[in-house]
């Protein structure tokens, strides 16, 4: 089976959600950077990770081995005929998905400028 753009979406914002480490700092700043960028419909939301992670290969090979374990796992579910809870969950709407990933790169992304981190360390008191 190949993967619909709507998994293809998915399977890139659980990448963001749970393997953040294997974006650079550099993807980041470039996926930040480019997100507005990319299209509100599914299948051109789609194409564009799609192009954006052939240019980042670590990215592109883990979003590649993502859809093939989650092909296995439809392939298994249906054989076993398996009834998940998530079936219950409101699907999101095509319109909503380039939203899920902007707020996914916001929250596993957090801004890291200079600036930033200039006011985090702490002031040196013991002076």
């Amino acid at each position: 089976m190949s993967p619909t753009p709507k998994d293809r979406i998915e399977a890139f914002i659980d990448l963001i959600k749970y393997q953040p480490f294997i974006f650079l700092d550099e993807n980041r700043v470039d996926l930040k950077q480019q997100i507005d960028k990319f299209p509100e419909d599914l299948e051109s939301l789609s194409n564009a990770i799609s192009s954006w992670c052939v240019k980042h290969p670590d990215i592109f090979t883990a979003l590649r081995d993502k859809l093939d374990s989650l092909d296995r796992m439809l392939v298994s579910t249906l054989i076993g005929k398996q009834k998940g809870p998530a079936q219950s969950n409101p699907k999101p709407q095509p319109k909503d998905y380039k939203t899920l990933l902007k707020n996914q790169v916001r929250e596993s992304f957090p801004e890291t400028t200079s600036e930033t981190t200039k006011e985090q360390k702490p002031s040196d008191t013991s002076k």
